[in-house]
């Protein structure tokens, strides 16, 4: 039986639902947004309107009485008699009887007006300092309180007309008609706002109205297409997928049983997408092929078993005979150690005799005994070639059997370089080369093997001077790479040369470049190949840039650490 890490236990019904429901939600969530936004816009913009025709009407009986003043204020036979009637009186008297009659609120108010029960508001005060700020402006406007309920608050600018300066305008001071000092305006100032107060409880009670009404069509219609989208996907998704599923059920209860293929029984779903009837489709042949291949599967089962018994057996003689092997291949590791040691002992310690001794004799001879020293000095040579033979074939060995370990120190390149050079020098004089070494100021003391960062350097230099003809030139330097935290040692000279077809092959086992170089040169083709192994013992890197005829440059990589070491502030100095 398959286990299953978590089983939800909620059908696909349920979950149609529960996405419809939340769909649902959004949708009428988002309606009831929207009409909110829109229809406060909508009444904001009605209650607007209707301020400002209210405020046309009132600048309309104002300037109507302000154009006909002085027909009021002269009798018929053309005298002066001012009868106490003004626009402002006039615009007045009509705003309260407009706002005594209705809920709106009309009133004509200034920052310092003649009549104390025209003072601004708080909101009004408001709109006169913006006014003040913005000369460009004439209408303010928005909700506020007022006596504990909201109202929308419209308020215009009123300016100074011609006809306004007989009472408002200059000198400042005077005593106009009406019996106060003028003020001194000019045609065009400021010389008052129209306040217009409406109540919004009918608007806002309206607007809910609609709101509700929206809604609720709204909710109706996503109530009525949710229901249809269920109807439709219960019929054509959840039935047949239930009928499958059944199916399924009473398949695996019989597949224990001899009556496996009573439990295939065709699906006939009744109402379906094509979808749903192919999938039904390719459920009845896959239920036919798992009835037809549950009546073969226990002889099936036998066979396999027998195969894999056999399988087994023949895993444990191959098992077997690795063992013997690996014991085998143990006794030829001993061997070749042994081995090794006896050639390190019975052949090197006779090499370096003859050498002394070719030295010594060489010395002894008088310079007028020419073919004696030849003949000597082609004895320390090819003396001198087969120590070094016999070295690297050692040292390939031991890499090979894994018997060489490193042996790390913090090591100074420059004593290892002074060595090699204490070593190389008296060669490279017998053929005529000058051999130099330059080492960089800021090259660091670095994490290595002594003994095998020498090994390298003498097999390069060695072949440098080697494959270089006499009267040449062979050069050892070393540099540090700050952002790779390594070190270079190059050496380079101006000999033979290498084509770059060979640049790969010379630094593989007992190859050489052509066998003329072998039989003119000597060597055993194993230096550069070990120049390659012990550079990656050390985690570096070899490379080679080379041109026939003009000479080669060899480039050995270091890191200044080995890889696991923990940095030493004691001895990581520049």
């Amino acid at each position: 039986m398959v286990q299953h890490d978590a089983k939800s236990n909620i059908g696909l019904k349920t979950k149609i639902i529960g996405l419809l429901g939340a769909v649902l939600l959004v949708l009428v969530l988002v309606d009831i947004a929207w009409a909110y936004h829109t229809q406060k816009q909508a009444t904001e913009g009605v209650m607007l309107q209707e301020s400002r025709i209210l405020v046309t009407e009132m600048n309309a009986i104002w300037k109507f009485v302000s154009i006909n003043q002085d027909a009021i204020n002269h009798s018929a036979d053309g005298s002066y008699d001012y009868k106490g009637l003004h626009c402002a009186l006039a615009g007045e008297e009509v705003a309260t009887f407009f706002s005594d009659d209705s809920d709106y609120s009309i009133r004509f108010t200034r920052l310092s007006p003649r009549n104390l029960k025209n003072s601004p508001d708080a909101y009004e005060k408001e709109a006169l300092d913006y006014f003040a700020d913005n000369a460009s402006s004439d209408e303010y406007y928005g909700f506020s309180d007022q006596d504990g309920q909201s109202a929308f608050r419209y308020i215009s600018v009123m300016r100074v007309s011609e006809n306004c300066t007989e009472c408002h305008g200059g000198p400042v001071g005077e005593i106009d008609p009406t019996g106060f000092p003028k003020e001194g305006w000019e045609v065009g100032d400021m010389a008052g706002v129209v306040s217009v107060t409406v109540p919004t409880d009918w608007y806002f009670s309206n607007m809910y109205d609609a709101i509700i009404r929206g809604v609720l069509f709204f909710l109706a219609t996503m109530v009525c297409m949710a229901g249809i989208v269920y109807f439709a996907l219960t019929r054509l998704v959840t039935n047949p997928l239930s009928n499958l599923r059944r199916t399924f059920v009473k398949m695996s209860s019989k597949s224990s049983g001899s009556g496996f293929d009573t439990a295939v029984e065709r699906v006939r779903p009744v109402y379906s997408s094509t979808e749903i009837d192919d999938l039904l489709a390719q459920f009845e042949l896959m239920a036919e092929s798992l009835s037809s291949m549950y009546s073969n599967l226990e002889s099936q089962v036998e066979d396999r078993t027998m195969r894999l018994s056999i399988a087994n057996e023949e895993l444990e003689r191959q098992r077997l005979h690795v063992e013997r092997i690996n014991d085998r291949l143990k006794r030829e590791n001993r061997f070749k150690s042994d081995f090794l040691a006896i050639v390190s002992h019975e052949l090197r310690t006779p090499l370096t005799s003859i050498l002394a001794f070719a030295d010594l004799m060489e010395e002894s001879v008088p310079p007028s005994n020419e073919l004696a020293r030849t003949q000597l000095g082609e004895i320390g040579k090819n003396g001198r070639i087969l120590l070094e033979m016999v070295d690297n074939v050692l040292e390939t060995a031991r890499i090979q059997v894994g018997s060489e370990k490193l042996n790390l120190e913090w090591i100074d390149l420059g004593d290892v370089v002074g060595m090699v050079e204490a070593s190389s020098r008296p060669l490279a004089e017998k053929k005529s080369i000058e051999f130099t070494v330059a080492i960089d100021a800021d090259v660091p003391v670095i994490r290595g093997d002594w003994e095998k960062i020498r090994r390298i350097l003498v097999n390069l230099v060695s072949n440098a001077i080697k494959f270089t003809e006499r009267g040449g030139t062979v050069h050892v330097g070393v540099s540090y790479d700050g952002p790779s935290e390594s070190v270079a040692l190059e050496v380079v000279d101006d000999g033979i040369g290498i084509p770059e077809d060979k640049w790969d092959l010379v630094f593989e086992r007992f190859s050489q470049e052509n066998m003329s170089t072998v039989r003119r040169y000597g060597g055993s083709g194993l230096g550069l190949s070990l120049v390659k192994e012990l550079s990656r013992m050390l985690g570096g890197s070899v490379s080679l840039i080379s041109t026939p005829g003009l000479g080669s440059t060899f480039t050995v990589r270091l890191p200044i650490k080995q890889e696991g070491d923990v940095h030493d502030e004691d001895h990581a100095y520049r």
